[in-house]
């Protein structure tokens, strides 16, 4: 199953984000939801304020152990 996922938030002013997340990572932190780019920043949007998420999964990278299977 993936682990990695993009996330695209859409707020209700019309405004979108992309980033990153990970299975281990909660959509919802501190009541917030939490959204990190791709250079390395975190943006904490109002859950009220989202009107859209949308997560896409990563495809995994094949590792060497993976290509000699």
């Amino acid at each position: 199953m993936t682990q990695k996922w993009t996330i695209t938030v859409t707020t209700e002013s019309g405004e979108t984000f992309t980033g990153a997340m990970t299975r281990q990572q909660p959509e919802l932190v501190n009541g917030f939801v939490a959204v990190a780019t791709e250079d390395g920043e975190w943006i904490f949007l109002k859950p009220d304020t989202v009107t859209k998420m949308h997560f896409t999964p990563v495809a995994e990278e094949a590792t060497e152990e993976t290509e000699k299977e």
